[in-house]
């Protein structure tokens, strides 16, 4: 709403222009171009390449793809050998793993993916050096590799990590209505269902396969905790540490600096790729701000060695200073140039194209997400959706937009062949074309069976053309998908598929959750339209949960809150019995006030496996560590 204030604070304005008369209506040209049809040189993301390379695997790509593994010193499992007392294991996954050589013992810093991975790491030190590892303490950058926690426990190890890291671990794996929604796009972004060689591959270490994901956790939470924002100097295993905030992909992220060995270690603040600020796969932007702090902050330590997770060992004092900042003038320049492409009223996509970096900042660092996405996001966290386009506002219904489009270009069978055209171009503005036609096509009639093939065709030579490992995920597995060889046991499955198997929790998950936890579930199942003009009110108590709950549907919403006295319609179940019925796996009494919610739920979006999901999709369900707040 438009308040006196604001229209008084306007005034002045209105003011000034009347007083300048129509010189004060010379727009700037830069302002000027946007209001105008000039036209320019096509614009193309950097991170598009014409010229492809081959990976080790087989996989199609572009260079800076191909030599990931190279780079980031993930090329084979083994036990890199820094200085005596500073050893990198690396190879067994997508982040590494650190050993110090403390006076009392060895310092882990982070434990992998698995169980198996960590004793992996374990034997390959042990065998480095030619004697037994003795572990005296376990320290955790954050709550992402945290997973192999038991091979490395020796008696007595001290295990830390910040106060957070437990409750952000809990809340990625637990229930929730996006649960499904998110890891079914993070298998698309990791190429988790691609064949594990040939062409369509994942080319590098920095996808996932179901193997890793399925592999056993021996996970538990610290016991020695690490304060929130704080940098702290303390004494583990006889060695000073220094503990200090990185705010990057976790809220729980801290780095460590070891002053007698000046060596830094720290998680993703210095990668050897380009930091996500946003990910394909979905979730909140990143705040650049809290992350600039913290690396401003790691240049004040004069380190000689730095261990970032996701990077090749650094050495000298040059070097990893250069490394800290120039990881921290790519967010700074993508922040900074977004907010100025929009204050000068670019919309994201108009912005995504105007900012610039330079060549020796983005070029070949560009193989895990890319620039254009980091600016979309920004634009969305900053203004909204709204861009300019006041079409935007109320636009004609997605399926209608698209009929009407192809009618106009000629009909279905002439947006065919232009499509399939384009993509037989050979270039890239054409297979960008192309998926462009088939989206059309596509909202008409899912199942038409050029459209699909057209699309493969551009979907796969787009992925083969980006050095974006994230983006190379989605473009093959969307070609994957139509030519139904996204394989899970062998069985051809869709995105969707994926999305609603792992979208229905399980019982044993809804039982752990908890009764707040599975009534929040329960509120996203209501349809308004079943629900209708239903009004009940009960309370609800549940074996074993000390709290009985007030619930109340109305207007098609359902509300719940701790109850203070029972009402006279009152229900007593067990967990079991309240996981049946969120999953409609039971039908409540007819005079039972469930059953009047039960006619307003929709569980139609659930999918009940006759088998486990582990036997139909590799149950990637099963600790997905990729998933939830902050991930990579």
């Amino acid at each position: 709403m438009t308040t006196r204030r604001d229209l008084l604070s306007a005034a002045p304005v209105a003011g000034a222009f009347l007083a300048l008369g129509p010189a004060a209506l010379s727009v700037p040209s830069a302002a000027r171009a946007q209001e105008t049809s000039v036209p320019g040189p096509l614009w193309r993301s950097p991170s598009l390449r014409e010229e492809t390379a081959i990976a080790a695997n087989g996989a199609i790509t572009t260079a800076p793809v191909a030599g990931a593994n190279e780079r980031l010193a993930m090329t084979e499992r083994r036990a890199i050998r820094v200085t005596p007392d500073i050893w990198l294991l690396a190879g067994w996954g997508i982040a590494h793993s650190m050993a110090i050589r403390a006076p009392d013992g060895w310092i882990i810093i982070d434990t992998g993916d698995s169980t198996g991975a960590a004793q992996e790491m374990r034997d390959a030190l042990a065998t480095a050096l030619g004697e037994p590892v003795r572990v005296a303490a376990i320290l955790l950058t954050h709550w992402h590799y945290s997973e192999g926690t038991a091979a490395w426990s020796d008696e007595g190890v001290e295990l830390w990590g910040h106060e957070w890291l437990d409750r952000n671990r809990t809340a990625s794996v637990g229930l929730g209505p996006l649960s499904g929604l998110f890891k079914a796009r993070a298998v698309a972004q990791f190429g988790v269902f691609h064949p594990p060689e040939g062409p369509d591959a994942f080319p590098n270490n920095l996808g996932f396969t179901p193997e890793r994901l399925l592999a056993e956790s021996s996970y538990r939470a610290p016991d020695r905790l690490f304060t929130n924002g704080i940098v702290e100097t303390l004494k583990i295993a006889g060695e000073d540490v220094t503990v200090m905030p990185n705010r990057s992909d976790a809220t729980d992220s801290v780095g460590f600096y070891f002053p007698r060995l000046r060596l830094l270690i720290t998680n993703a603040m210095a990668p050897g790729f380009m930091f996500n600020l946003s990910t394909l796969r979905g979730g909140p932007l990143r705040d650049p701000d809290p992350y600039l702090d913290d690396a401003r902050h790691l240049e004040t330590y004069n380190a000689a060695i730095l261990l970032d997770l996701h990077a090749a060992p650094v050495t000298g004092e040059d070097a990893v200073l250069s490394a800290i900042r120039r990881s921290a003038d790519r967010i700074r320049l993508i922040r900074d140039q977004s907010l100025r492409m929009i204050a000068r009223g670019m919309d994201g996509r108009e912005a995504a194209e105007a900012v610039e970096m330079p060549t020796s900042l983005r070029e070949d660092y560009e193989f895990y997400g890319q620039v254009e996405s980091q600016v979309r996001q920004i634009y969305n966290t900053e203004v909204s959706w709204f861009g300019n386009d006041v079409y935007d506002i109320n636009p004609l219904p997605v399926r209608e937009e698209a009929r009407r489009t192809i009618a106009l270009m000629g009909g279905r069978e002439e947006v065919q062949a232009a499509a399939a055209a384009s993509a037989a171009g050979g270039d890239i503005a054409g297979w960008q074309w192309a998926l462009r036609l088939t989206s059309l096509l596509l909202q008409l009639d899912s199942q038409d069976q050029a459209a699909r093939a057209t699309r493969s065709i551009a979907a796969r030579a787009l992925g083969q053309r980006t050095t974006s490992s994230n983006a190379r995920g989605w473009y093959i597995t969307e070609a994957l998908e139509l030519d139904g060889n996204l394989l899970a046991m062998g069985r051809p499955v869709t995105i969707g598929e994926v999305r609603a198997v792992l979208g229905t929790p399980r019982r044993e998950d809804l039982i752990a959750a908890g009764t707040a936890a599975s009534l929040a579930f329960l509120r996203v199942l209501v349809d308004p339209d079943q629900a209708g003009e239903t009004r009940t009110a009960f309370t609800l108590q549940v074996e074993g949960d000390e709290t009985a709950w007030h619930i109340e549907m109305r207007n098609g919403v359902i509300l719940t809150e701790p109850a203070t006295v029972p009402l006279h319609d009152h229900v007593e179940l067990t967990a079991d019995e309240l996981a049946e019925f969120v999953l409609g796996l039971a039908a409540p009494a007819s005079d039972s006030p469930l059953a009047v919610l039960d006619a307003a739920l929709d569980r139609s979006g659930f999918v009940f496996l006759p088998a486990s999901p582990a036997a139909v999709l590799d149950d990637p369900a099963a600790e997905v560590h990729l998933l939830g707040e902050g991930s990579q």
